[in-house]
């Protein structure tokens, strides 16, 4: 039995690959979706992936457009036929793809499920390992991927009686998976895909289906209710294990559990895509469930922006730019903030301060060239953090453009540091610290991991180690006399953090340094 027709879909209008997929009965059609990329640059990766028959791609597209991504995948994949999209003003640039050898074109008006069926089955007859022996039906686990693509596609789906309890026997489903958006290299994607389901095929006492979804790895987990705590445990301890440099982009999402298939689409909707975009905001969690959410901070209402401008007319400049990165860390630990409206808020806060020392008569010319770079970069950023640090960025232009150069940030965290150094050997905890300079201990924290690209713990606990190891190959101290003065109450935890850090046990190292120096 021959293999389905693979098809892929290039368009920028989601709506209209969303339109596509969902036109037909692909797979009783003789034909498979097996992926959908955005533009030519993003579907020459996929190409090499999916390796699809056909592909049916639109012509006027952002960074690569059809013509010249037709161009390419003929170049490369003289075999694989092409199918071109396009609205009647187009034609110009049809023909020209006619030249690369385009199997043939539809115009958009025309795009109804008959006339593409028939252009397809045409294209189809041309690829020669297709014609060899009769179809085959699609398997029980296909009708079942179809339908649940289209309950989340917003459209009603019917499986055939029997197939999901042969299939997804248990009473419980969950949506479980990662978006990929933010991972822009394909050989990165695939790597995560693969983490994906070999953790998912690991758990015990469950079935899953995996659907084909553009920037996503997203399966349904099918299992009875009585194991559902011990599955929310597998999950966790399945991402704990992963080496620390595989964690890097990875947040698993995980929704609660639902028993009724047809709910999926609302679940997915409702659930999974918002626990996703929670991830923007947590860039160290990777595994992200309802019932692990952390505690939202007190309401913060948005700065007001005349009252900031008037601090700016006043020469407050300090208590402006400081004032603001506050409230905009505490805004940052509310996940649920929609990430549009965050970035959009620190795009306002840029256009402000430019658009006010023009008022005040500063040159403001480097400002207003730079700061469409600082939008563009803010809109990039995978992470809040990431967004603030531009905002910590622009401050210090605009430090520089009024004179006065670190008075918001650098002496802040100067201090920090060098109290850090100062006080290693005694318990401090960031809540002390906070109140030793008269900070939020949450906006410390956010602070002080964007500005010092590590966390307070880490920061800590890298200076004590330092210490540690000076004190090993300067004195012949008992291991616990020098956990107590770098600050550690408990010995053995001394080792277990100086063994994280250095690969090492600090017995060991000790040995090791006192050999070199024989």
């Amino acid at each position: 039995m021959k293999s389905l027709c693979k098809v892929m879909i290039v368009d920028d209008e989601m709506l209209v690959r969303q339109g596509i997929k969902h036109l037909m009965n692909w797979e009783q059609a003789g034909f498979r979706i097996v992926g959908e990329a955005a533009n030519g640059l993003e579907a020459l990766d996929l190409v090499e992936e999916v390796k699809p028959h056909i592909i049916l791609t639109d012509i006027v597209m952002p960074i690569m457009d059809g013509e010249k991504f037709v161009k390419i995948v003929k170049e490369r994949h003289p075999k694989m036929e092409v199918i071109v999209l396009s609205s009647f003003s187009e034609f110009e640039y049809v023909r020209s793809t006619f030249q690369s050898g385009v199997a043939d074109y539809i115009l958009k008006p025309k795009l109804e499920a008959e006339y593409l069926l028939s252009i397809l089955n045409k294209t189809a007859a041309r690829i020669a390992e297709l014609q060899e022996t009769a179809l085959e039906e699609p398997a029980e686990e296909r009708y079942i991927e179809q339908a649940a693509e289209k309950l989340i596609a917003g459209y009603e789906a019917e499986l055939p009686p029997g197939v999901l309890n042969s299939v997804l026997p248990g009473d419980s489903y969950v949506l479980i998976g990662m978006d990929l958006k933010h991972i822009a290299v394909q050989e990165v994607r695939s790597s995560l895909i693969q983490m994906v389901e070999t953790m998912i095929s690991q758990i015990a006492d469950t079935a899953s289906i995996h659907l084909n979804m553009k920037d996503q790895a997203l399966y349904i987990l099918n299992m009875n209710s009585e194991i559902w705590n011990s599955l929310i445990m597998d999950v966790r301890g399945g991402i704990g294990q992963l080496p620390p440099e595989q964690k890097s982009g990875v947040h698993m999402v995980m929704t609660e559990r639902f028993t009724d298939f047809y709910q999926l689409g609302a679940v997915y909707r409702n659930q999974f895509l918002s626990l996703a975009r929670y991830s923007f905001y947590m860039p160290d969690k990777h595994f992200i469930y309802v019932g692990d959410l952390p505690d939202l901070p007190q309401v913060t209402a948005d700065l007001d922006m005349g009252e900031l401008t008037e601090q700016l007319k006043r020469k407050q400049f300090q208590k402006g730019f400081a004032g603001f990165l506050e409230h905009i860390h505490l805004k940052s630990m509310d996940y649920r903030t929609d990430i549009f409206e965050f970035k959009a808020y620190l795009g306002n806060f840029i256009f402000n301060v430019t658009n006010t020392l023009g008022k005040l008569k500063y040159d403001t010319e480097r400002l207003e060239q730079s700061k469409y770079e600082f939008f563009r970069r803010i809109d990039e950023a995978a992470y809040a953090r990431d967004a603030i640090q531009r905002i910590v960025d622009f401050i210090h232009e605009a430090e520089q453009v009024i004179g006065e150069t670190n008075t918001a940030v650098n002496p802040n965290m100067a201090m920090l540091l060098s109290y850090i150094q100062e006080h290693y050997r005694e318990p401090i905890t960031l809540t002390e610290v906070a109140k030793q300079f008269h900070f939020n201990p949450s906006y410390l924290s956010s602070y002080f991991s964007a500005h010092n690209n590590e966390g307070f713990s880490e920061y800590l606990n890298k200076i004590r180690v330092q210490k540690a190891k000076e004190l090993l190959t300067s004195t012949e101290e008992s291991i616990s006399e020098i956990s107590a003065q770098v600050g550690y109450s408990d010995q053995s935890y001394f080792t277990k953090v100086f063994k994280k850090l250095t690969g090492l046990s600090p017995s060991t190292y000790r040995r090791e340094q006192f050999a070199k120096e024989d």
